[in-house]
């Protein structure tokens, strides 16, 4: 296992955004939703990285640059 640097950001168990507990979760706009649901891809105004096992959100993007990386497909 990599040792985790003191710049990454953890939830309470420990985990950091590269475990597989972790999950990014999008936020849309109103328009970015009917846009996804007709199949165009669009991106989020915010992406949420949360635990799945303790709940803990622990990190929020939304700087456009960093969004274009989750455009859901």
């Amino acid at each position: 296992m990599s040792e985790q640097t003191s710049s990454e950001k953890t939830c309470r168990c420990g985990h950091t955004r590269s475990n597989p507990w972790i999950v990014p979760k999008p936020s849309y706009s109103l328009f970015g939703w009917v846009l996804v649901g007709c199949g165009i891809s669009h991106p989020p105004t915010e992406v949420r990285y949360a635990c799945d096992k303790c709940g803990e959100v622990f990190e929020r993007i939304t700087s456009k640059e960093h969004l274009k990386h989750h455009i859901y497909r």
